[in-house]
């Protein structure tokens, strides 16, 4: 059993914090996932599009470790990413990419890595969703099979594939600073279409919308933006989905 269905067993519904190395210092991360943890997030996710940096990665790392006694788990962009100081990795294949690099290239020369550092996988079927008028920086970064907020059945093909795959979760994340969140409709029929834990991210900017997604049928709500521009929704957020 991985982190994930360990922590869905003691809670109904999860609330992770995401948290990006590249947009403060290491000290700094470790007061906002002091701040986050008070607030009852279930866990502290580190990563970002744009980072390159092990040292920074590793810094980080040790800053939030010494601020919380909470999971911290690495959402790698790259192999570059991966940290000898992490308990915990969504080990990721970015399953609507059309650059090979992220459909097993950059997980095999990772998987040398959480092999050698005995970190933790957790496998876990990313998939991005285009619900912005403007790309976000996943979208411009990577070239995509582009999934829009109504494509559902193509969304739930991918989730089908990751669970066949024998993947242990689903991650649908409308990206860093997204417009909208991935639709209630497409997470219900993603819920309705495989028994494998439900991941959704970005565009969640409230309690109400957050609740919406759980709701649906999400296990675990991710916000990232909103830990560096607003983190008194945070506690908002996860007072609501905890709520009865």
């Amino acid at each position: 059993m991985n982190l994930l269905q360990t922590l869905l067993q003691e809670h109904e519904k999860l609330h992770f914090s995401l948290i990006d190395p590249d947009k403060q210092a290491p000290k700094k991360a470790g007061e906002i996932a002091k701040t986050c943890a008070d607030y009852g997030t279930h866990a502290i996710m580190i990563g970002g599009t744009t980072v390159h940096n092990r040292k920074l990665v590793y810094d980080t790392v040790d800053a939030i470790r010494k601020k919380v006694d909470l999971p911290v788990i690495l959402f790698p962009n790259s192999a570059e990413a991966i940290s000898e100081n992490i308990e915990y990795i969504l080990f990721m294949m970015l399953l609507n990419s059309k650059d090979n690099r992220y459909l097993g290239r950059e997980q095999a020369k990772g998987a040398l890595l959480v092999k050698k550092w005995g970190i933790k996988p957790i496998s876990t079927g990313y998939v991005v969703v285009s619900t912005s008028r403007r790309p976000t920086t996943i979208e411009q970064a990577v070239p995509l099979d582009r999934i829009g907020r109504d494509d559902i059945e193509k969304a739930v093909s991918y989730a089908l594939y990751a669970e066949m795959s024998g993947m242990s979760c689903v991650y649908f994340d409308a990206g860093s600073g997204a417009e909208q969140p991935v639709s209630n409709e497409m997470v219900a029929a993603i819920r309705d279409a495989i028994s494998i834990p439900i991941i959704i991210g970005g565009g969640i900017n409230d309690g109400k919308t957050a609740r919406e997604k759980t709701d649906a049928g999400a296990d675990v709500i991710v916000n990232g933006t909103l830990v560096e521009d607003n983190l008194r929704k945070i506690k908002e957020i996860i007072t609501t989905i905890a709520a009865k």
